[in-house]
């Protein structure tokens, strides 16, 4: 896909599936894609200690990042399965990233990093 943050997409994706890394294979970056999403408000660390009834282990969707996924995400279904860098150039994904970068421009006066 173009140079657009997939693996952000992914990430907020997961978090509001219920499992924040299922679109990841490795988490060595994990930290570094999650921060643009932190800084936008789309996700937060999950507080250490607290119960879960999902699979996420790192992090969870805000209220806007639940916003985000319902108008850009939701009707993915089998177009964007496995690994986020796999997702191809789907025009809806495409659309989703570019919100995204958007979202991103907003929040930061640096954007996406």
């Amino acid at each position: 896909m173009e140079d657009l943050p997939v693996h952000e997409l992914g990430l907020l994706r997961g978090t509001v599936e219920g499992c924040d890394i299922r679109y990841f294979g490795s988490l060595l970056a994990l930290d570094t894609h999650a921060q643009p999403l932190l800084r936008a408000g789309l996700i937060a660390p999950i507080p250490a200690g607290v119960p879960r009834d999902d699979d996420c282990q790192f992090y969870e969707a805000t209220e806007a990042g639940r916003a985000f996924y319902s108008a850009h995400l939701s009707d993915l279904g089998g177009n964007a399965m496995g690994r986020a860098n796999s997702w191809g150039d789907h025009p809806q994904l495409v659309a989703a990233a570019r919100a995204l970068v958007d979202v991103f421009a907003s929040s930061s006066p640096r954007g996406l990093e």
